[in-house]
C-alpha cells in the first residue's frame, strides 16, 4: 500500500528488463521488483496474471494459457501486453482508489535501441498512465546507481549484463564516449544451458531449472573443485519423468562460447577509446553490474583479457533502478534526457 508520502512522490524510475522489472518511487526506494512475465489465455487474449504469479506457471499451464515475456532483448517485442503490465505494475504502487497516477517517470534502455523502440517504450509508458517519460541508457543509469563521478573530467567503464543484453560504456563528462552492446544476456545462457542438457543427455528441463543451473553451478571459469547438481525433468527416451546429475565444468564449458563473445565485446569498447581516456581507465577499472555480473568467475575472465582490475557493483541487480531514482532528484539530468 502507499503511504502518504507516496501519494506525494509522483515521480518514478523503471527498470524495464528483459526478466524483471523494477520501479522506484520517488522519496521510498525501490517499491516493486517482479518478473517481466504475463500470463494470457489464448483464445481471447484476456491478461490472467503478471509478474510472480504468472512466472510460477512457467511449465505449468493447461493449453489455452500463454506465457509470454513482452520485452525481449532489452526491447518491446509485445506492446499491448508491455502496457498492460506496466499499468499492472504502476496499479500496485499507486491504488485506482486514490485516483493517482505517476506524473512522470525515468525509464531505463538499452543501449542498442532504435528510435522506433524507444518510442515504443515512451507510448507503453505514456498509456499505462504516465503523463511525462524520459529514456536514459542502461549504462548510464547503472554508472548513477553505482555511484561512480559521471559527471566530472575521469572516465569509468561500466559493463551491464542484464537479462536481455549485454554493453559496455565508457562514460565521461555526463556523456558516452564509446559504447558497445549485444542483444544477448541472462535469459540467453538460461536457453544455452537447457539446449545442451537436452542434446548431450536427451534430458528436458524447464526454464526455471535451466535459469538454477545456471545460478548454482554456473560459472565462467572452472571451478575448484567441480560441483555437481542433480535437476529434475524429463527423460526423452521414455518420456517419463526422472533424475540428471549434472557438474560445473560442463556447464562451464558451454557458456565459454558466449562469454569470450561478451570479453571480446569489451575489448572493442577499449580499442576504440582514445589513449588518454584508457590510461585513467586501467587506473580505475572496469565496474560490472546487471545479473550476469554475479556469474562465478566472469570478474576473473574479464581482468585476464583485457589486463584491467575488474569490481562488481556492490548492488549489481539494483544500480540500473537505483540510477533512474536518482536522476528524479537532479533536474540538471533531467533537462539533458529531455
Amino acid at each position: 500500500m502507499v503511504t502518504k508520502l507516496g501519494l506525494f512522490s509522483r515521480s518514478i524510475g523503471i527498470d524495464l528488463g528483459t526478466t524483471t522489472t523494477r520501479i522506484y518511487l520517488k522519496e521510498k526506494g525501490i517499491v516493486l521488483k517482479e518478473p517481466s512475465v504475463v500470463a494470457v489465455y489464448s483464445g481471447t487474449g484476456q491478461v490472467l496474471s503478471v509478474g510472480k504469479e504468472a512466472y510460477q506457471m512457467i511449465g505449468r499451464t493447461p493449453a489455452d494459457i500463454f506465457i509470454l515475456r513482452p520485452i525481449r532483448d532489452g526491447v518491446i517485442s509485445n506492446f499491448e501486453i508491455t502496457k498492460i503490465m506496466l499499468q499492472e505494475f504502476i496499479s500496485r504502487i499507486f491504488p485506482m482508489r486514490f485516483h493517482v497516477l505517476p506524473r512522470s517517470a525515468v525509464v531505463s534502455v538499452s543501449l542498442g535501441i532504435t528510435e522506433i523502440e524507444k518510442r515504443a517504450v515512451i507510448e507503453a509508458t505514456r498509456q499505462a498512465g504516465v503523463k511525462n517519460v524520459y529514456l536514459v541508457e542502461d549504462s548510464i543509469a547503472g554508472a548513477i546507481g553505482t555511484g561512480l563521478p559521471i559527471a566530472e573530467n575521469c572516465p569509468n567503464l561500466i559493463v551491464d549484463i542484464g537479462g536481455g543484453t549485454s554493453e559496455a560504456a565508457v562514460i565521461a563528462l555526463g556523456g558516452i564516449v564509446n559504447k558497445k552492446s549485444l542483444r544477448v544476456g541472462g535469459e540467453y545462457l538460461n536457453e544455452i544451458i537447457g539446449n545442451f542438457i537436452r542434446k548431450k543427455y536427451n534430458f528436458l528441463v524447464g526454464q526455471r531449472t535451466a535459469e538454477f543451473v545456471k545460478i548454482q553451478i554456473g560459472a565462467a571459469v572452472q571451478s575448484v573443485p567441480k560441483e555437481h547438481l542433480e535437476v529434475r525433468g524429463t527423460n526423452l527416451s521414455n518420456r517419463m519423468p526422472g533424475s540428471l546429475t549434472i557438474d560445473s565444468w560442463e556447464v562451464g564449458e558451454v557458456l565459454s562460447e558466449i562469454i569470450n563473445t561478451m570479453t571480446t565485446m569489451i575489448k572493442n569498447t577499449l580499442e576504440g577509446t582514445p589513449v588518454e581516456i584508457m590510461t585513467d581507465i586501467m587506473e580505475k577499472g572496469i565496474v560490472l553490474t546487471g545479473g550476469g555480473a554475479l556469474l562465478k568467475g566472469l570478474p576473473q575472465v574479464v581482468t585476464e583479457k583485457t589486463n584491467i582490475p575488474v569490481s562488481i557493483a556492490d548492488e549489481p541487480l539494483e544500480s540500473v533502478v537505483l540510477g533512474t531514482g536518482k536522476i528524479l532528484s537532479s533536474m540538471a539530468i533531467l533537462k539533458k534526457l529531455a
